[in-house]
């Protein structure tokens, strides 16, 4: 068995009957098979939850339980095949702040009165936890323009809805690189859409806490998200039927100009 301090986690279906132990947590997941899904991530939970009962509330999911045994039923016959996998991914925050004046002037113009200003260097602030949604065929505009070739051939989906039994076949698949983007760069570099890119390998417990981050971010229990998603769809349908009577209010007040 090879030593996951020196070579990393290769994450299988059946990782954790050979290999997982509990000191796994704090060691880079270099490598994920291409069908270990959702629901082998909560085997492995499950099966650490049996070694140290109550892990999974550092792992971000304090009802487990209660997720485990929603997972454990058959998906939704009317559920829909437009994801094709889920994908974790880091996301950098840029903040407004702007730290002190560095720097020489540049001849590049950043659009403020034709002036030569070399812009404030912002701040990046990285998260520890990763960002996790589905991903399935189409352009992520498709609403917005028409479609051509050079459309992406992915988007993204957001998943906090929907019940973890209809994503457990789902691949997982991570995304490790991450680039930062300076807003403005000097005319006289040699790089100007990338600053750098760097490459941070997940953590077991990075990994398995950034899937449940987003599985609970709409409530610690399934009974909550679905209630919540139950109270916002409500919502929007209340909303909907309020601003049909207004507009056949203002069709009904012109006829009667009229």
């Amino acid at each position: 068995m090879s030593n996951p301090a020196d070579n990393g986690i290769h994450l299988t279906k059946g990782y954790f009957r050979k290999n997982f132990q509990l000191s796994d947590f704090q060691w880079s997941i270099t490598k994920v098979d291409d069908d270990f899904t959702l629901y082998d991530l909560f085997r492995l939970v499950n099966f650490a939850e049996r070694l140290s009962p109550k892990i999974s509330d550092s792992l971000g999911m304090s009802q487990f339980k209660l997720f485990w045994d929603q997972i454990n039923t058959a998906r939704e016959p009317d559920d829909k095949d437009d994801v094709t996998h889920l994908e974790l991914y880091w996301s950098p925050d840029y903040d407004m702040r702007e730290t002190k004046k560095t720097g020489k002037s540049t001849d590049q113009s950043h659009g403020r009165f034709d002036e030569n200003i070399w812009d404030e260097p912002k701040i990046c602030e990285m998260p520890n936890l990763m960002c996790l949604h589905g991903v399935g065929p189409g352009c992520p505009s498709a609403a917005f323009h028409e479609c051509n070739s050079e459309c992406p051939k992915t988007t993204g989906y957001a998943i906090e809805f929907t019940p973890v039994n209809n994503l457990a076949h789902l691949p997982i698949r991570v995304s490790p690189n991450v680039e930062f983007f300076p807003p403005y760069v000097e005319s006289d570099r040699d790089f100007h859409a990338t600053g750098f890119q760097l490459k941070i390998e997940p953590t077991l417990w990075c990994f398995i806490t950034s899937v449940f981050w987003e599985l609970t971010f709409m409530g610690s229990t399934p009974v909550d998200i679905s209630d919540k998603n139950e109270y916002l769809l409500e919502l929007v349908q209340n909303i909907r039927e309020d601003l049909s009577k207004d507009e056949n209010n203002d069709t009904g007040a012109q006829d009667e100009q009229r």
